[in-house]
C-alpha cells in the first residue's frame, strides 16, 4: 500500500479528518473533486483519499499513453498529480487487482479498518450500493467501507454515499433521497477540470462523462455534488463537511 502525505497545514491543532474510500484512480475526481478542492482551502480539515487498486484493468488511452504493463505505475502517477491539484492531504493507493475487488472483501475490510485506526476520520465517504455506474469494484468498495465503518464506530461518526441524480438508468438516486447538495465555486471547478485532465490514460471515460472537459466553460453537474447519509452514530448528525 503506497502512502503519500502532503505538507502539514500549519499548527498541530485538532482537525476534522474525512476519509474518501474508492476503488480506482480517477474515482476521487469524478465523484468528489469539487468537495476536495473546497476542503483544501480550509485549515480545520484534513482529507484522506484511498484508492484500493492502481487501476491496472483500465484503458491506456487512444492513442495509448503507455503500454498495458506500464499502466499501473502511470495511473498511480496520474492519481498523485490529481490529488495534488485537488489539495488532498493524504493519498493511499492499494494493490488489489482492478476488476476483482469482490474477491478480496475480507482483507479489504481489514485494510480500511487499519486506515481508520491510523488517521481517525470522523467522516467517511464512499460509493452508494449501486456504485453509480454499476461497476462491481465500486459496489465492493461500498460494502467493505460500510463494514469497516460500522466496525470502527468508536472512531467514525458518519458515513456518506456520494451519488448522482437525474439519471434515466438505475444507477443514481432521486433528489428526494439526497441529504446534502454541495455546491462548489467556479475556481474549484477549474481544479476539478485540471484533475480530470491529469488522468490522461482515462481520457475516453472523462470525455464521455464530461464532454466539456477541454473547454474553459467546463462545469461538473452544474458544480454540484450529491450525498446521502448512510450511517451515523446517535447524536452525531452535524454537517459533515
Amino acid at each position: 500500500m503506497n502512502v503519500r502525505q502532503k505538507g502539514a497545514k500549519g499548527a498541530k491543532e485538532m482537525k476534522k479528518r474525512i476519509l474518501f474510500s474508492f476503488a480506482h484512480p480517477d474515482d476521487e475526481t469524478f465523484t468528489v473533486g469539487g468537495l476536495l478542492a473546497s476542503l483544501a482551502k480550509r485549515d480545520d480539515v484534513e482529507t484522506i483519499v484511498y484508492s484500493a487498486t492502481p487501476g491496472d484493468a483500465g484503458k491506456c488511452g487512444n492513442p495509448p499513453v503507455c503500454t498495458k504493463e506500464q499502466l499501473p505505475q502511470v495511473r498511480k502517477k496520474e492519481l498523485e498529480q490529481a490529488a495534488n491539484i485537488l489539495g488532498v492531504d493524504h493519498l493511499i493507493i492499494g494493490t488489489y487487482p482492478d476488476g476483482k475487488l469482490s474477491e478480496y472483501e475480507e482483507p479489504l475490510v481489514r485494510d480500511i479498518c487499519h486506515i481508520i485506526e491510523r488517521y481517525k476520520p470522523t467522516v467517511v465517504v464512499t460509493f452508494p450500493p449501486h456504485g453509480i455506474s454499476g461497476h462491481r469494484d465500486h459496489q465492493a468498495i461500498q460494502r467493505a467501507t460500510y463494514r469497516a465503518v460500522t466496525a470502527m464506530d468508536h472512531i467514525v461518526e458518519q458515513l456518506y454515499y456520494v451519488t448522482v441524480v437525474g439519471r434515466p438508468d438505475r444507477f443514481g438516486d432521486p433528489i428526494e433521497n439526497i441529504d446534502i447538495i454541495f455546491t462548489f465555486t467556479e475556481e474549484e471547478a477549474k481544479k476539478v477540470r485540471q484533475a480530470l485532465l491529469a488522468h490522461r490514460t482515462q481520457h475516453l471515460s472523462v470525455e464521455r462523462v464530461f464532454p466539456s472537459v477541454h473547454n474553459e466553460s467546463f462545469h461538473k453537474f452544474q458544480n454540484r455534488e450529491y450525498f446521502i447519509r448512510a450511517w451515523s452514530k446517535e447524536n452525531h448528525l452535524s454537517y459533515p463537511f
